[in-house]
């Protein structure tokens, strides 16, 4: 009868994959519970939490189950699974290894863009209106929750959690501006970098050492403009680019990217309407992040009509959510976005302010 030898476990390697694990998951239950903290319980935000709800248990029902299935392909064996699984990478390579899988994946990726750029701007908004509250004795007390925080949910719960939370701390009447606002430049251009490195995603061979460097590249790429301080409505020549273009040329590249992959599709072998159903359930994974873009479908749907609303102006919001499913959500939002920004400008505001000045 033949003895089994234990395998050999290198510790340092182990501790260190333990490690890693224990830091993901406490990143993501200390965000979670942040950004639950600051929510405000309104009617108005009913729908923003409930979307969170939602996304939170289906999303991950579907991520720990396919760590169990992962976990039952080596073997039961916690010890392989520690070291040999690389999730994070594995999942960002099985959301993007065939076209169809990233005809779907690409449009929530490329949203990450939008996403970013409109919680930093808001987010530094909020910022500033907190500390002008803080100088009134009359205001009530609000904390500000920096927006990494719910950055760092978006990138290691999803993103369907982060953005309805973000969302729903903030006030939803629309403040009338006196001045477009604007973002540091080099935000605009991390951000940009970042849908450059999302688009070069499907070139690089999956698994590889330069796939690793590339996703990680991408997450610190979009993560770095949460941590840039910077007030939206101060404008300096150089250093400054238009929110309202940016969100504008995210559109276009959102667009041209979908028209292209779309292109791709319809005229390959696979082209079918069922094979684009079978790669949103291809496994526990993908439908993860399938579900994850359905739910940031839902939230931009209900942002445009609820915003576009609010501005008196609800015709244009239910005409771009009908646009969603066409032209993807990732092109459709940041258009929205971008009109919107021009509707939050009063020219009367502006008018008596330039008066002032003169």
């Amino acid at each position: 009868m033949e003895s089994s030898t234990p395998v050999e476990i290198d510790s340092t390697l182990y501790y260190k994959a333990v490690g890693s694990i224990a830091i993901y998951f406490a990143t993501v239950i200390s965000a979670l519970v942040i950004c639950i903290s600051r929510t405000r319980l309104s009617a108005s935000n009913a729908l923003y939490v409930l979307i969170a709800i939602c996304s939170l248990f289906t999303t991950w029902y579907y991520i720990l189950s396919w760590f169990k299935k992962e976990y039952e392909a080596l073997g039961s064996d916690l010890d392989r699974f520690i070291l040999e699984s690389d999730l994070f990478v594995q999942a960002y390579a099985i959301v993007t290894n065939t076209l169809p899988k990233w005809w779907w994946s690409s449009q929530l990726l490329l949203l990450t863009g939008t996403a970013l750029t409109c919680w930093s701007v808001e987010g530094q908004s909020l910022r500033l209106e907190i500390q002008a509250d803080a100088a009134k004795k009359s205001a009530p007390k609000r904390k500000w929750t920096p927006t990494w925080w719910f950055v760092l949910l978006g990138f290691f719960g999803s993103m369907s959690v982060g953005g309805p939370l973000f969302l729903a701390q903030l006030d939803p009447k629309p403040r009338k501006l006196s001045q477009a606002r604007s973002v540091p430049t080099i935000l605009a251009l991390l951000i940009l970098a970042g849908e450059v490195s999302v688009i070069v995603t499907p070139v690089l061979p999956t698994m590889s050492t330069i796939f690793t460097q590339n996703l990680i590249l991408t997450h610190a790429l979009f993560l770095i403009p949460s941590l840039i301080t910077f007030n939206p409505e101060a404008h300096k020549r150089f250093t400054t680019f238009s929110l309202r273009r940016l969100y504008f040329t995210l559109a276009i590249i959102a667009l041209i990217s979908h028209i292209m992959y779309s292109a791709l599709f319809l005229t390959s072998p696979i082209m079918k309407p069922i094979v684009l159903y079978r790669a949103l359930w291809f496994n526990h994974c993908q439908t993860s992040i399938s579900a994850d873009m359905i739910f940031n479908n839902l939230l931009a749907a209900v942002y445009m009509v609820q915003s576009s609303r609010q501005l008196k102006k609800l015709k244009v919001g239910l005409a771009l959510t009908v646009m969603l499913p066409i032209l993807s959500v990732s092109t459709v939002l940041p258009l929205y976005l971008g009109w919107r920004e021009g509707q939050l400008v009063s020219k009367d505001v502006a008018k008596d302010k330039k008066k002032k000045i003169e």
